[in-house]
């Protein structure tokens, strides 16, 4: 875990290249889709790199990035399952291709997605960590409380 942690970090100035391939992933899925995905990225985006505030108030957007970031992730998996399935049962369809493409780009969309939620809960986890609530964060914790002497 540390080796990939490291790696992340290294590498860490690249994520927004993940978030600009997400958002014309996003673009190109409104062919035959409403997809929230192309706004979320370049908000992340704009977050990520070019957001003038202080840098608690970053924290803060970026792990409400994250969290809304996590929670489209279950909304584009619900997406695709469904219209899958309705799309894959039509006969003679006229738009056929176009429905075959959004639901290919949906799906490496998720694959993408999902590589930036794991480089955002690498670099952001202490974050992450404090923001749950109390009970969770004594579990992550492990079973033992630290203690610091007086000095």
């Amino acid at each position: 875990m540390e080796k990939a942690k490291n790696l992340i970090t290294t590498h860490s100035n690249k994520i927004h290249y993940l978030m600009i391939i997400g958002a014309t992933i996003g673009g190109i899925n409104t062919i035959c889709r409403s997809d929230f995905n192309f706004i979320i990225y370049l908000y992340m985006l704009y977050v990520w790199n070019f957001m003038e505030i202080t840098k608690e108030s970053q924290a803060i957007e970026k792990l409400s990035s994250f969290y809304i970031l996590l929670f489209s992730l279950l909304i584009d998996i619900i997406w695709c399952l469904f219209w899958g399935s309705k799309w894959n049962s039509i006969e003679n369809d006229p738009e056929k291709g176009s429905h075959i493409l959004v639901l290919v780009l949906s799906w490496i969309g998720i694959i993408v997605k999902c590589f930036v939620l794991f480089m955002i809960g690498v670099l952001e986890w202490n974050g992450i960590k404090s923001s749950l609530p109390k009970n969770i964060q004594d579990k992550l914790n492990g079973p033992y409380t630290e203690y610091f002497d007086e000095i």
